[in-house]
């Protein structure tokens, strides 16, 4: 039966943790896509359906039909309206009352309509607007246009006339702008380094991209080490080994001194003193041991490769944290 050891534990913790924000998140995302889901299954599922008998239909097709502003015939296409009795006349559509409206051969809806749109501050500028509006048939503004008492496109020259600003313009580009008279920004102060031996969670949470699982893993494996001794064993931490760009970014926001790392008495020290380390281990604590018993003290680090377990890259790994004296 499997047993997960405490190592296994922390590093699931580490994996699964999120702060407090993160868990927000989460929380609302959930509540999201559960209302979504039960939208979509009231919709599909549970919404009872409401069939409409096709007489009901005709009857109110027909009533809407007959009061619309326009009428269409069974197709969908418009129906030509009877034109010949319209007498036009030379009009501005911004100062038409309704009965001018009805007598152009607007009904009095359309007319009702128009005369909305003027009063609560629309303005026709051309003949294009008034062919825009969708009381208006096509067939009954071609008898008007004729008449129409405004330019048929209005052109951008003709901005500024309304009030507003010349095209192009750019105030902000005037010599005496307020805008030049603005102090330039003054640079950010740089922000300060932290020292990596001995910052706390709270110091290196406060660092833009280091969350609090990244700050907790970090100072644990420093205390497993004892210390950092370069920089580059950032990428060891076992929440930072697949994030390159992480440790480059967090590289760059703190400072290292090497001497404050704790050192073991290599020529001294028990195997249960050494074997915690991460780069001894209980093997490796028992060969340098025995070795150091049968051969005497190591001299230097050069000496730990003289034990069979000791390879080159263990050797630089671990000979910056023994003391040789």
């Amino acid at each position: 039966m499997f047993r997960p050891t405490p190592k296994f534990k922390d590093r699931l913790k580490d994996m699964l943790h999120m702060h407090r924000g993160e868990r927000r998140g989460m929380l609302l995302l959930s509540a999201l896509c559960i209302a979504a889901m039960a939208w979509v299954t009231w919709e599909q599922w549970i919404r009872p359906r409401f069939v409409q008998d096709p007489s009901t239909l005709e009857v109110i097709w027909a009533a809407m039909a007959d009061s619309s502003d326009q009428a269409y015939s069974s197709t969908g296409s418009p129906v030509h309206r009877d034109l010949s009795g319209i007498q036009p006349f030379n009009f501005d559509p911004n100062n038409n009352t309704a009965a001018q409206w009805t007598e152009l051969g607007l009904s009095d809806r359309q007319a009702a309509s128009l005369m909305r749109y003027v009063e609560r501050g629309g303005k026709f500028r051309s003949k294009a607007d008034l062919a825009k509006m969708r009381v208006v048939a096509p067939e009954l503004f071609a008898l008007w246009e004729p008449f129409v008492q405004l330019p048929d496109q209005v052109e951008r020259g003709n901005y500024a006339d309304r009030g507003g600003k010349e095209w192009g313009s750019k105030p902000w580009a005037n010599k005496d702008s307020a805008w030049k008279n603005y102090a330039p920004r003054e640079p950010r102060p740089p922000r300060e380094l932290v020292e990596l031996n001995t910052a706390d969670t709270v110091a290196l949470t406060a660092l833009p991209g280091i969350g609090p699982a990244f700050a907790r893993s970090i100072t644990r494996y420093r205390d497993r080490l004892g210390g950092f001794t370069s920089m580059d064993q950032l990428s060891e931490v076992y929440i930072l080994k697949d994030k390159p760009d992480a440790v480059e970014r967090i590289r760059g926001m703190l400072v290292l001194d090497p001497a404050l790392a704790k050192h073991i008495a290599i020529n001294t020290c028990t195997v249960e003193e050494l074997a915690p380390h991460p780069y001894a281990g209980w093997k490796l604590a028992k060969a340098l041991v025995a070795y150091r018993t049968l051969h005497g003290p190591y001299l230097d680090g050069e000496s730990l490769k003289n034990c069979v377990l000791v390879s080159d890259s263990t050797m630089r790994r671990l000979a910056p944290y023994l003391d040789f004296h």
